[in-house]
């Protein structure tokens, strides 16, 4: 339907092209009326032929959700540990924040429960954190881990800091004396990403993104002890 109107218009106008050429122009009448056909050809019928074209592009398209993967239970001699990744945990706008000062961080929530009557008890009950950051003189990101006189380590590139952000491995969950043998517990962990205490002028930019920051749901395991 389109291509049969802008075919129409373009006779059209070429038509009335062939006859103004003809015409010796000697009248500001004149010269409106071909200014106005190539308005009309150029700008205006673009627009009502043509559906508006989006030009905001949402941060969740085609952007694959975050999750926990590779989540397993083992134990040391005396303790319960925790293994699990984070996938997909940074999306193209967390690396354009980064580069631009804003300060990053990833929160692990971990607990384990045990079966009640019409409720869970919670047994433990654990926070994991690591801070990432940017720097642009030196060209290295700083990954910080715990958030009390944290451990600071600086890497040339975003893949190793991402290894060291998203590979969670032996988390001392509770000790093994604590746990009552022949029952069944519950290990659930998720991930959790939010920009740290920014400037103002850093508020400013953060709000060119439409959206920031996830929750990822629950993982839950299973086992017997």
């Amino acid at each position: 339907m389109a291509v049969c109107k802008i075919s129409f218009l373009v006779r059209w106008f070429a038509l009335h092209c062939k006859k103004l050429l003809n015409y010796r122009v000697t009248s500001s009448k004149s010269t409106l009326l071909i200014t106005f056909l190539i308005l009309f050809i150029f700008i205006l019928a673009p627009c009502s032929l043509f559906p508006r074209i989006k030009t905001t592009v949402s941060l969740a398209e085609d952007r694959p959700d975050p999750k926990i993967y590779e989540f397993t239970v083992s134990n040391s001699r005396d303790k319960l540990l925790a293994y699990f990744s984070l996938k997909n945990g940074c999306p193209p706008y967390v690396q354009i924040a980064l580069e631009s000062g804003i300060i990053v961080r990833y929160i692990y929530e971990v607990e384990l429960q045990t079966p009640r009557f019409l409720m869970k008890k919670r047994l433990s009950r654990l926070f994991i954190s690591r801070t990432l950051t940017y720097d642009n003189l030196k060209g290295e990101y700083r990954v910080s881990f715990g958030p009390d006189a944290p451990r600071v380590v600086s890497v040339r590139t975003l893949e190793e800091a991402k290894l060291l952000i998203f590979e969670i491995n032996d988390v001392s969950i509770i000790s093994l004396s604590e746990l009552p043998r022949e029952k069944t517990y519950t290990l659930r962990v998720r991930a959790e990403m939010e920009k740290a205490a920014l400037a103002l002028p850093f508020k400013r930019l953060l709000d060119l993104f439409s959206s920031w920051g996830y929750q990822t749901k629950w993982y839950e395991i299973r086992f017997n002890y």
